[in-house]
Parts: C-alpha cells; sequence; structure tokens
C-alpha cells in the first residue's frame, strides 16, 4: 500500500469522503463468512513555537465612544509559547464493520475514536475520546447512503484539500487546548462532524470526466449573535447541504471542481423573538419592556466552490467561499461576548462573510513535497456594527472582527508508507474595525505522523 493511500485512510475522519473505504485498504482483522471487520487510523505530535501579540484594546475612534473597546474572535496574547501538541488532525482509531453482500446491497458501520494530548498545564484531564465518526452506510447501483455522524458537506473539499490537514496551522489558544486550528477560519469554514442523512450520487461518466454528486439534511445548530439574547435557538427543520464534483483531466493535466452549499433557518424562541424586537424599536434603552412582534427567524446560507489543478509533480488549489449568517469560522461555531463568531451582531441580523485559499504544491519525488498556502476570512459589517462606537447605553464599544489572513510554508518527507515527517511555519494576521492595531501570530512547528 504506497503512503498517499495510506495517509487518505488515516485522515479518516474524512478523508474518508475523498478516498475509498473498501474494507481490503485497510488493516483486515477478521474475514468469516461473508463478514470483515477491519481498522485503520494515525497518531501524530508536533513541537510547536508560536508568539502572539496582544488583542488590541485601541481604537481610531476613541473620542466618541461612551464607554470602552472590546473585541471578538482573538486569542490570549502577549506570549511567546513552545508546546508539544496534536496538530489539526487528532490521533485516531477506526474501526469498520462490514457485512456480507446481499441483494446486491453493500452494508457496513462505522466507529472512530479521536483523541489528543493537548492542553497545556491541564494536560491530565483534556485526552478525552471523542466519538466523531458513529454511522452505518448501505450501498447499492442507487449509491451511498449514510446515517449517522461524519463529515459535513458545505466546505468538505476545502478542508481535505489544505496540506495543513497534516500539520499545525493557527493555534487554537495559547495553550493549544484539543487540536490545533490548521485553516479553520483562515480561508474555509469548518465543515465539522454532524448528525446526517446523507445520499451520495452514483458517478455519472460524461464529457470524459467523472461527475459525482451528494446531499444531505443534518441537525441544525443554535445561530448565535454577539448578545445571547439575540441568537436563534429553536432549530424547528433540518439543515440541508449539497455538493456537486467533477472529476477529469485533459492530457497530463488532472483537473477537479466543486461547488457546495449550505442552509438552515432557525426560529426564534419567544423570548428571543421580544428580545429581537425590543431591540429594534428602542436601540439605545437600558431596560426592554416592549412586547411587540419582531422578526423569528434566521436564514443562515452559504456557497463554496473550489479546483485543484494537478500537472506533473504540480498541485494548485483555489478555493473561495460567501455566506450569511455562517459566521467567519462556521455556523457551527458557538459563544457570544467575546467569544463570539459573527454570525449576527448584537441586534440579532446577519453578517456577510467571505474568504478562501490559495495553495500550491511539488512533489519532489523520492517522498518528499513542499507548499506554501496564503488565505482569510472576512467579515462584513451591518449597519448596527457602523453605529457600535456612540453606543447611547454608556456600554462598551463592540470591534466587529474585519479579517483574519495567514501565510503558510510546510514541508514533508515520507520516510515509509506508514511514517511521515512535517516541517512547517507561518504568520496570522487578525484586523478588527475601528481597532488602531491587529494582532499577529507567528508560528512554527515540527513533527511525524504515523499511519496504519
Amino acid at each position: 500500500m504506497n503512503i498517499k493511500r495510506k495517509i487518505a485512510i488515516a485522515a479518516v475522519p474524512a478523508v474518508m469522503a475523498l478516498a475509498s473505504t473498501s474494507v481490503d485498504s485497510k488493516i483486515l482483522l477478521m474475514s468469516q463468512e461473508g463478514w470483515e471487520v477491519s481498522f485503520d487510523g494515525a497518531a501524530n505530535a508536533f513541537v510547536m513555537k508560536n508568539s502572539v501579540s496582544d488583542i488590541p484594546t485601541d481604537t481610531n475612534e476613541g473620542e466618541r465612544l461612551a464607554g470602552g473597546f472590546k473585541t471578538f474572535g482573538g486569542v490570549a496574547g502577549g506570549n511567546d509559547d513552545t508546546s508539544i501538541v496534536t496538530g489539526l488532525l487528532p490521533n485516531v482509531w477506526g474501526m469498520t464493520l462490514k457485512a456480507p453482500t446481499a441483494n446486491g446491497l453493500d452494508i457496513s458501520a462505522r466507529l472512530g475514536l479521536y483523541t489528543h494530548m493537548n492542553g497545556g498545564d491541564n494536560s491530565l484531564g483534556n485526552g478525552q475520546i471523542n466519538l466523531r465518526e458513529t454511522s452505518g452506510s448501505v450501498s447499492g447501483s442507487f449509491g451511498t447512503v449514510l446515517v449517522g455522524r461524519s463529515l459535513g458537506i458545505h466546505q468538505s473539499n476545502a478542508i481535505l484539500n489544505d496540506m495543513l490537514l497534516f500539520g499545525v496551522g493557527a493555534a487554537a489558544s495559547a495553550n493549544n487546548s484539543n487540536t490545533t486550528l490548521g485553516r479553520i477560519g483562515l480561508g474555509y469554514l469548518y465543515t465539522d462532524f454532524q448528525p446526517q442523512i446523507s445520499w451520495t450520487l452514483p458517478g455519472m461518466d460524461a464529457l470524459g470526466g467523472n461527475f459525482g454528486a451528494k446531499i444531505g439534511i443534518f441537525d441544525p445548530n443554535t445561530v448565535t449573535a454577539d448578545t445571547a439574547a439575540q441568537s436563534a435557538s429553536d432549530k424547528h427543520a433540518p439543515r440541508v447541504e449539497a455538493q456537486i464534483t467533477y472529476t477529469g483531466g485533459i492530457g497530463d493535466l488532472g483537473v477537479n471542481l466543486w461547488v457546495d452549499g449550505s442552509y438552515q433557518n432557525t426560529d426564534r424562541t419567544d423570548a428571543e423573538a421580544a428580545a429581537h424586537t425590543n431591540k429594534l424599536r428602542n436601540p439605545g434603552a437600558a431596560t426592554q419592556t416592549s412586547s411587540a412582534d419582531g422578526d423569528t427567524d434566521v436564514d443562515s446560507a452559504g456557497v463554496g466552490f473550489g479546483t485543484k489543478l494537478s500537472y506533473q509533480g504540480f498541485s494548485l488549489v483555489a478555493t473561495g467561499f460567501y455566506g450569511s449568517g455562517m459566521g467567519i469560522r462556521g455556523q457551527h461555531s458557538t459563544g457570544t461576548g467575546a467569544a463570539a463568531n459573527g454570525a449576527l451582531d448584537d441586534f440579532g441580523a446577519e453578517r456577510n462573510s467571505y474568504g478562501g485559499y490559495l495553495q500550491g504544491t511539488y512533489d519532489f519525488g523520492q517522498g518528499t513535497s513542499a507548499g506554501y498556502s496564503y488565505g482569510g476570512n472576512c467579515l462584513r459589517r451591518t449597519g448596527r456594527d457602523m453605529n457600535l462606537y456612540t453606543p447611547s447605553d454608556g456600554s462598551d464599544a463592540t470591534g466587529v472582527m474585519n479579517c483574519q489572513t495567514m501565510h503558510s510554508g510546510m514541508i514533508w518527507h515520507n520516510v515509509t508508507d506508514n511514517f511521515r515527517l512535517v516541517a512547517e511555519g507561518g504568520y496570522t494576521e487578525k484586523t478588527w474595525y475601528l481597532a488602531l492595531e491587529e494582532q499577529e501570530d507567528s508560528f512554527g512547528g515540527v513533527g511525524a505522523f504515523f499511519f496504519w
């Protein structure tokens, strides 16, 4: 089994969406009377160094503030840390159970156990097991239907084609809780592992290439606002995600194209609807008493697109996305106040977001490759955001996230089919509307992956 195959299996979680998941591509534990049990996985560790500046506290509109100035979306800064961490991918132990083929149907079940070693000074209690994959699937002439928790559809190709999937990328925090972030929020929205019922249609050969499609309904998420009371948490209908792909080529040029999307409508509870309406009617009031009706729902929608071009040892990936009510990291992120993800402003209005990344890699042969990537995510201010520097109630003004971007370079060497060495370095920058300065983070890491 070659290293590329091993890696596609080991990233498992997700990479199973790109690579074959047939039992013979894994380590077969048992085969009897048509029943097969196999396992696969990966382990990784990095020595990481990151230097993070402070979150800005000054504004270029200071004379117009009624209170102070606060931001959301930054990380604890003012430090220069060294740590031994799990990278973007957690360590994974996966198991697949396949039933005997009957009536033209292949039935299998998947269990993936994920863990890490991060957590800084609290690592003793943080190496918990995360059940990201718990699913069953049935395949036949109709394609494949999956039920359970697995990788999402929207933005999945963006993360699966990111070289930082096998690296460190941006740090989640100074203590690197759980995994690092890779390029999540810095070129795409995180697709996450979600409860779902999804259908992968059978491939269709046409025009010299292969067209594929996938659609699913997903467990909906609360859409959070900067102010908790303005969120939308009445999840009355599932979220829908879909993807169309094309794989083909022209001579030695390999071409992969994709477009994907996500849509969710979320109601507000009675309390949230009242708070939302009161805010609209009395935007400067310290207390709200009106019970008049207001908007009761939030639309979260996004579209992603991208291409991967391969020619001999060269590979170029270009992706982009645009969304409303999705936030800067994804609608699946939660948090309010300083931990808000930017999906809704403090009046509950949807913010628009956009971003993408450009990546080039080259395979030198003999197991050695290198690559460079640049990308980022941005938020557009709402009308309310543009007035936050003059809050009439005397509260702190909020510095809305503008953009966060990252440069990253990586080199890796496949020592064997099961062992990869990685060296990486990069630079991130976060900016906020009204903020006088940006937050900067320079990082580097060396580490290794073991695949089976």
